[in-house]
């Protein structure tokens, strides 16, 4: 499952990395050269939507989001595995409903051929690329129930 992790946080820091690549050198095109980079400002906010896309799976697995652990701390060991055990549910809940909502989009957007301004870059592929990020992030959160309810998952391990 690390190595998994490891696969879906570097897609997620790459994406992070294009997106900041792009915008560098939009700023050098616009201030160096007074053009500006065609399509930049769309691929920045796909990009910027993979990297979310593609990140919730880790973070959800590691626990790594903001939390309050106000009533689980006062549990004990079986409460607080029920209570993380019912978290996730609802949480892979949520995100099955977003992926399935993320895949009509894609969808849509294939049919209806949209695409960016200048370059004509098709937009399902990147509604496409995220609805897998939250898809995976929805595996994940089903898969750590199991580790949750069998014990082999401690809050915060990676």
């Amino acid at each position: 499952m690390n190595r998994f992790l490891r696969a879906i946080e570097l897609a997620a820091s790459l994406m992070l990395g294009v997106v900041t690549l792009i915008t560098f050198a939009n700023v050098v095109m616009r201030f160096g050269f007074n053009s500006a980079l065609m399509d930049s400002f769309d691929l920045t906010r796909m990009a910027q939507g993979l990297a979310l896309a593609w990140g919730i799976a880790v973070t959800t697995h590691r626990s790594e989001h903001i939390t309050i652990d106000g009533l689980w701390t006062l549990m004990g060991p079986r409460g607080r595995r029920v209570m993380d055990i019912v978290a996730r549910v609802i949480t892979g809940s949520f995100l099955l409903v977003l992926t399935l909502a993320m895949a009509q989009r894609a969808y849509r957007n294939m049919l209806s051929n949209l695409s960016t301004a200048e370059l004509s870059i098709p937009i399902w592929g990147f509604h496409a690329a995220m609805t897998l990020g939250i898809a995976l992030a929805c595996f994940v959160v089903f898969a750590s129930i199991r580790l949750v309810r069998n014990g082999g998952y401690t809050r915060g391990a990676a």
